[in-house]
């Protein structure tokens, strides 16, 4: 319901709500229409100021506008250096290539198609503002090439037409961003804090009903990783909407990550609860205190009071959890030097266990709060900074590279056969698809949409000059011609669900309208482009659909096996990564396997990944604690050796030494518990309490996780 009531935006009718599909047309939340009104504006100023400096095809800047366009100011901002440079570099890639090969058609079309490869792998894989960069540099270089194949004589004069187009386009899209920028920073802050609110109360929210019992919550989390990626990314372009360099951003981010780490306590503290089943009366009254606490503290975020009482509370609790695991070493020591009571040492061990793991997940909370809070009330004179780390995808990369090579080759081949004089306009064409289509997280299924929207183009096009088009005498009948289905064109891009399909149309649909500075479109030109179109269109699809094809399952597959080599890695890995580091690059993993589900449709499979993955999450946690135990002086050797061959087990896990890594663990367990109760020495009796938190944890995940984390067994967890 509060979904509907974002896309509604409060101004349109209950009714209405019939038309959910096309809700984003009917009812636009205002971003949408603000970024449609500033990429129409921008699009008509590059077009006027093409034509009055006379430039032989002025569709190239509108068409300019239309493909750099994006749906935020700030990443328009952000991404403007990129394209120039881009663009500059495909200019002089393009003279170089075409004064190198003049009469070498093969080497010619292999080098164009080698380079565009490269510019689409490297947009392919890092994923940033600098990716747009290359894949204009890719296909700047090719528009300029092959439209230079027929005078190559002129490639210079027609390489800075082409550069001084796209550059148009870039800049008269920055311009209008830039002008739209009214209030922008508090707007963006106001978005950021929107975002982190929703998230930090999505984290508390389960958090409450782990408290409730409700063990299973702390599993069913992958929505808010989800979330947390999504926002991730968003707040990168946040930095250029604010004014100046008040460190906002970092502290969001820091804010984004520690609700990651509140998301893997909870899960950690839901285990210990489930496998520490005696728990005393005393446990259950400070679990009542801190759930009481965390709903204060969920309401005043939720009403937008001040939530520093909750948040002073909370530090009380977590006060209160260190004095009760304080008191109850006492207790077991105490015990220890009067009667050897096994039994009884092993109960006081839990409790610590257990207010240990409460303690931590709450101080994790007051880490994501302060946070939130320096991110909505910036420091003066601060200098915080938190390091990103970025998850590239080679294999992605690979095949997107692989595609577009192949799909221009072949094209280069049937204009060879064919000698088709359209194949250039085609080239053109299918060079832009591929590389926008690169830039898509998933172009596969944006494949099919991008050709819808081509044929889309193709139709609205046609509509247009037939009726329209001719009667246009003035630039102001052109502006008005082209309003309505830009208009649709740009709200269909705001709205995710349609963003492939609205992408080839609005990019598409300047060629089928506009000829040149002198000229009108005819019927036989209108569909030689036509043809021209619908063919770059079908190649582009082909290439991203039947070439290296995208397969969810086998890409959660392999993404599953980098997950456990990661963690099969981690008990040798030099030097010993950090927890946040670990948690930030598995959370990144995560979400990208759980992004390759139809979650109506594969709800218990996506379920199992679900659980499998924050389990290996949770394990990787605590075997770098493990480790750092081990490097400490304080555990005796004979417990770091017994820590050392359940380390040594993980690290060779896989197949049938499954069972044989669970029993280990279990016996070390028991182990480390009779030598805890029997220890004297008090730092070293504290170390190998944490040692068996941690086992207890591994022990479990293992244990419940068994086909998620067998890596020799593909097939068992899909089945």
């Amino acid at each position: 319901m509060a979904e509907d009531q974002s896309l509604l935006n409060g101004y349109c009718f209950p009714f209405m709500r019939i038309f959910k599909k096309i809700d984003w047309f009917i009812c636009p939340p205002k971003e949408a229409l603000f970024f449609t009104f500033r990429t129409i504006i921008a699009s008509y100023l590059a077009l006027t100021i093409a034509l009055w400096m006379e430039m032989d095809s002025p569709k190239w800047a509108f068409m300019s506008t239309w493909i750099v366009a994006q749906t935020t100011r700030g990443e328009s901002i952000a991404r403007s250096r990129w394209r120039v440079i881009g663009t500059i570099l495909g200019v002089v890639i393009a003279v170089f290539i075409v004064i190198s090969f003049p009469q070498q058609p093969f080497l010619f079309e292999f080098s164009v198609a080698i380079w565009l490869a490269l510019c689409c792998w490297i947009g392919s894989l890092i994923r940033s503002s600098a990716s747009y960069g290359a894949v204009l540099a890719g296909y700047t270089c090719a528009l300029i090439a092959f439209a230079a194949s027929e005078e190559p004589e002129n490639v210079f004069m027609l390489a800075m037409s082409r550069g001084t187009y796209i550059i148009l386009g870039v800049a008269c899209e920055n311009l209008v961003a830039r002008a739209f920028s009214h209030n922008l920073d508090r707007q963006a802050r106001d978005v950021m804090e929107d975002n982190l609110l929703t998230t930090i109360r999505s984290g508390l929210k389960t958090v409450i009903d782990i408290l409730d019992g409700d063990h299973e919550a702390g599993f069913r989390s992958h929505a808010i990783f989800s979330k947390i990626s999504q926002f991730r990314t968003s707040f990168e372009f946040r930095k250029f909407e604010m004014h100046g360099n008040d460190h906002s951003v970092d502290h969001a981010h820091a804010s984004l990550f520690s609700v990651s780490a509140v998301l893997t306590r909870t899960a950690s503290l839901s285990v210990y609860m489930m496998e520490l089943k005696e728990k005393s009366d005393s446990f259950e009254i400070i679990i009542a205190y801190v759930r009481a606490a965390l709903q204060d503290l969920l309401d005043n975020l939720q009403k937008g009071t001040d939530f520093g009482r909750s948040l002073r509370g909370l530090e009380q609790l977590r006060w209160e959890c260190r004095q009760r695991i304080t008191d109850y070493f006492i207790s077991d020591v105490n015990k220890s030097l009067q009667i050897l009571d096994n039994e009884a040492s092993s109960d006081l061990l839990g409790e610590r266990i257990l207010y240990r793991a409460l303690s931590e997940l709450l101080g994790e909370i007051s880490v994501t709060l302060a946070e939130y809070k320096k991110s909505i009330q910036p420091i003066p004179g601060d200098h915080f900074r938190f390091p990103m780390h970025q998850w590239y995808n080679i294999k992605v990369a690979n095949g997107n590279a692989l595609r577009v090579f192949t799909a221009v080759m072949l094209a280069c081949l049937i204009w060879e056969v064919t000698a088709w004089d359209k194949m250039v306009s085609a080239l053109t064409l299918l060079v832009i698809a591929c590389g926008r289509l690169c830039l898509f997280e998933n172009a596969y299924r944006m494949s099919i949409g991008f050709l819808r929207g081509t044929l889309y183009a193709i139709a609205i096009g046609g509509l247009v000059n037939f009726t329209m088009m001719g009667q246009s005498n003035t630039i102001e009948m052109v502006y008005l011609a082209f309003f309505l289905p830009l208009f649709v064109g740009g709200l269909s891009i705001y709205n995710p669900s349609t963003r492939g399909t609205s992408m080839g149309y609005t990019i598409f649909l300047p060629f089928m309208l506009l000829i040149s500075n002198q000229g009108r479109m005819d019927e036989l030109t209108f569909f030689n482009n036509a043809i021209a179109m619908a063919f770059a269109g079908f190649m582009s699809a082909i290439a991203f659909r039947f070439i290296s094809p995208y397969d969810p399952k086998k890409h959660r597959q392999e993404i599953r096996r980098k997950m456990l080599l990661s963690l099969r890695a981690l008990p040798t890995l030099q030097p010993i990564p950090r927890t946040r580091r670990w948690v930030a690059n598995a959370t990144d993993q995560f979400v990208n396997i759980m992004r390759q589900f139809n979650i109506k449709q594969e709800a218990e499979l996506s379920e199992a990944y679900n659980r499998g993955a924050l389990a290996l999450m949770a394990i990787g946690v605590n075997i770098i604690r493990l480790r750092f135990l081990i490097k400490n002086d304080v555990l005796p050797e004979d417990i770091k050796q017994q820590l050392r061959v359940v380390l040594r087990r993980i690290a060779q896990f896989r197949g049938g030494r499954y069972r044989r890594t669970v029993t280990i663990a279990h016996s070390a367990i028991r182990k480390l518990r009779s030598r805890e109760a029997n220890e004297k020495n008090v730092a070293r009796r504290l170390e190998i309490s944490n040692a068996i938190t941690s086992l207890i944890l591994i022990s479990y995940a293992l244990d419940k996780n068994a086909v998620f984390l067998d890596s020799a067994d593909d097939q068992a967890i899909e089945s």
